[in-house]
């Protein structure tokens, strides 16, 4: 299923962190702030009305599990209109274990950021007083390992860097063996948002991710582990938006707006990247106004208005121009595309595409059956 298809609400809990990396996409500056609860009832409702309530993620500009008690109250809410409504949550992992049993008897997926080996992991992702945040996170995965029968899932989400771009296999390894983790979604660092300059951005060689990604990603289909990055997100099936943004899904934000992606966090003084806000809270109406020409906007990012390159690209219909955040910071307009992506998304295509539409061919003749009995 495209990735444009997964139609998420998500909720920016808070500022506040327990961590200080370097990489950080975040706003640093930012004031300490929580998610109206107001806000988010209201756009649960409102969202109720338009599309059928499936998901719901919990994630922050810090990290959400900081504010639990917020998170739970949001949580009821969405039960309440659907109970079963899928939930999880993009975390840092460092949570006590009162938290940690909440999670895993809650949620259906737990997503925690941790950069494969420890000792990569530990150069970049440090705590706010300067020690390494692997060990926490290397002790929750021993406790959900030993719950038997816990209801989430647990998946990790991994940020590469020179660190540990040559280290993929090993992390997989790490992980599945001594925690059962069989999820990895990977993603190549990128230029943060906000304070730029002020953060470390050594962006890897997109070329040599998707090579190093597509060894991992052939080793990780022999046991059985499900490894996938930003780049094949779409690979599963033909489509003309890159992501749910170009919909949009609403993240909400600590502000008061909604935002078409997670890389942004704020509404307010959103400057280049105002382009992705599209809504914004009334507090005292306890409404929410939504920007209808922006909203054209974000959907007309199709695969038809993309530059002429992308028409004759071999990867087109399972890329759509990528990430529509990522080429507005980097490129300054939404309809525009990252040459070095498009390099690394037609090596990948050439070499594993077929991978996945075999697979889909599996899987329809599996439904078709299913069907005929």
């Amino acid at each position: 299923m495209p990735y444009c298809n997964n139609k998420n609400i998500t909720f920016l809990l808070t500022t506040r962190c327990n961590l200080n990396c370097s990489y950080c996409y975040g706003n640093r500056k930012m004031d300490y702030k929580t998610l109206d609860f107001r806000f988010a009832k209201r756009a649960l409702h409102d969202f109720a009305e338009k599309e059928k309530l499936n998901n719901i993620c919990f994630s922050a500009d810090g990290e959400p599990t900081t504010e639990m008690e917020l998170l739970k109250k949001i949580f009821n809410e969405a039960k309440q209109l659907n109970p079963d409504v899928a939930t999880e949550v993009v975390t840092n992992g460092t949570f006590n274990e009162e938290i940690a049993k909440w999670l895993a008897e809650n949620l259906d997926y737990i997503y925690i950021s941790a950069d494969l080996l420890p000792e990569a992991h530990d150069k970049c992702r440090l705590t706010i007083t300067g020690k390494p945040s692997s060990p926490p996170i290397l002790k929750n995965l021993e406790f959900f390992n030993k719950i038997p029968n816990k209801r989430a899932k647990i998946g990790l989400f991994a940020t590469i860097t020179k660190h540990n771009i040559t280290q993929q296999k090993e992390g997989i390894d790490f992980y599945f063996d001594n925690f059962g983790v069989d999820i990895f979604w990977i993603k190549p660092l990128i230029t943060p948002i906000y304070d730029a300059d002020e953060k470390y951005c050594e962006s890897v060689d997109m070329l040599q991710f998707a090579q190093t990604f597509l060894d991992a990603h052939a080793y990780a289909w022999q046991r059985k582990v499900f490894y996938e990055s930003n780049l094949t997100a779409n690979f599963d099936g033909e489509t003309s938006k890159a992501c749910s943004a170009c919909i949009p899904m609403p993240y909400l934000t600590v502000d008061g707006y909604f935002s078409a992606c997670k890389l942004v966090s704020y509404g307010k003084n959103a400057e280049k990247m105002d382009s992705l806000i599209y809504a914004q809270y009334d507090a005292v109406e306890d409404k929410i106004t939504y920007d209808v020409e922006k909203i054209k906007m974000l959907r007309n990012r199709t695969l038809n208005n993309m530059p002429s390159e992308c028409g004759v690209c071999v990867a087109s219909k399972h890329c759509a121009g990528y990430c529509m955040a990522e080429a507005q910071q980097e490129m300054g307009k939404l309809l525009s595309v990252k040459s070095n992506v498009c390099k690394a998304m037609r090596y990948l295509q050439s070499e594993i595409g077929h991978l996945y539409a075999e697979k889909n061919k599996q899987n329809q003749r599996k439904g078709a059956k299913n069907g005929g009995e």
